[in-house]
């Protein structure tokens, strides 16, 4: 049994707390206090940047565990030792064993995940755990961690119905995942997140730009970082396993909170970066026709991506939002960029409808308009394409792919 089936169709009034999961965590032994770990959240880029650390510090000879969230094809994804998903015998070996724990704490999904997660990665016994934060910080359940570096990425609008209305009330609900003590490193020294965590009282900052620097570029569809330098590391040129200049910000966060972890060597640190790879975030799944993935489901990151990738590509945009975000917003910008859109439906709940998305397109001024009945007919496209917009299309996508990847 997996996780997902135990959960699937139960609706939960979700009380955000960190009651349950302390809870829960205490009455199992509390296993995250067997190994260090290294939190990641923010807005957009967490795990891309959890990807660049669990590859550099297992690099360097460390047995890395590594939750990640949400999953693109299986559910074992979620949960990673040294890279390599868990199997199904032993995922349902947790999910069996635990079941009562879940039921008896009302633990959410994510909060079961976690709970299954910190006991895994004490049974196998890692060196560091590698955790990606779930929508936000002070609520969330990745908190009941052994924290030693914390890393928070960017702050936009997202997730307003939990975390706050404004960019302001969001980067204070992500700033509490800062542990006292503990290296915090985050990812702009503009406002509101520099600005937020100082107003808080925070000192104990480490700021891209200011205590590390770095600049990097995009060559076709080869991304370099070039220039990093923090305390006594530097990187002249190193090429990455991520596409996208965003990714240069990605991978000098990962090598910064890595090194506040561990002593880097310099020529496996450049290994790492060359070799990190993470399903669905500028994905290229075919290089000829072009086809690259990516989850973006927010507008900042949606905005990102197009201008990023027709800068460099003559692609078409495959688009699809979920009913809970604003994808129309994201429509909207993709409009600004090019009156030629690819529209299709993924087959979840919260997906929303082709027939909404098409009507939406018109409305916005699409010159031409695509529609694909099912994501997996990008497949047989002969041009460039580009697939945003949700990580369930991501997903679907990539189940189907009966081709060789590159």
């Amino acid at each position: 049994m997996k996780l997902w089936d135990l959960y699937r169709g139960r609706d939960y009034h979700i009380e955000p707390t960190l009651r349950r999961i302390r809870e829960a965590v205490e009455y199992v032994g509390n296993p995250q206090s067997s190994f260090p770990a290294i939190l990641v959240g923010g807005t957009n880029g967490k795990g891309s940047t959890c990807a660049f650390i669990e590859r550099i510090l297992r690099e360097h000879g460390l047995k890395t565990g590594w939750f990640v969230s949400p999953h693109l094809v299986s559910e074992n994804e979620r949960w990673r030792i040294n890279g390599i998903p868990v199997d199904d015998k032993t995922l349902s070996g947790y999910v069996r064993d635990l079941r009562g724990v879940f039921e008896r704490f009302g633990l959410t999904y994510f909060e079961a995940a976690v709970l299954i997660a910190l006991l895994y990665f004490k049974d196998e016994g890692i060196d560091v755990a590698v955790m990606e934060v779930g929508m936000g910080g002070r609520w969330d359940a990745t908190k009941v961690c052994n924290a030693e570096v914390v890393v928070l990425t960017n702050v936009e609008r997202d997730h307003t119905r939990w975390l706050g209305r404004n960019v302001e009330e969001i980067a204070k609900d992500k700033i509490n995942l800062y542990v006292k003590g503990r290296p915090f490193v985050i990812g702009s020294s503009r406002y509101p997140l520099y600005t937020v965590a100082l107003d808080m009282g925070i000192r104990d900052l480490i700021v891209a730009g200011t205590d590390f620097t770095y600049s990097g570029r995009v060559e076709g569809v080869n991304t370099y970082l070039l220039d990093y330098s923090f305390r006594d590391l530097t990187i002249s040129k190193a090429k990455l396993g991520l596409w996208g200049r965003w990714q240069v910000d990605n991978a000098a966060l990962g090598i910064t909170a890595s090194s506040l972890f561990a002593c880097l060597d310099h020529g496996k640190t450049i290994s790492a970066l060359r070799e990190t790879r993470w399903e669905g975030r500028m994905e290229i799944l075919r290089k000829k026709p072009l086809l690259i993935v990516d989850g973006s489901h927010n507008p900042y990151a949606v905005a990102k991506v197009v201008k990023e990738v027709l800068r460099v590509f003559d692609a078409k945009i495959l688009f699809t939002g979920l009913k809970d975000k604003d994808w129309r917003l994201s429509l909207e910008i993709i409009r600004r960029h090019t009156d030629t859109i690819l529209l299709t439906e993924v087959s979840y709940h919260r997906g929303e409808s082709l027939k909404e998305l098409y009507r939406t397109a018109k409305i916005l001024g699409f010159k031409r308009i695509e529609l694909l009945r099912s994501p997996s007919e990008v497949w047989s496209f002969d041009e460039d394409v580009v697939a945003i917009g949700s990580l369930y299309l991501v997903g679907e996508i990539k189940e189907t792919d009966k081709h060789s990847v590159i």
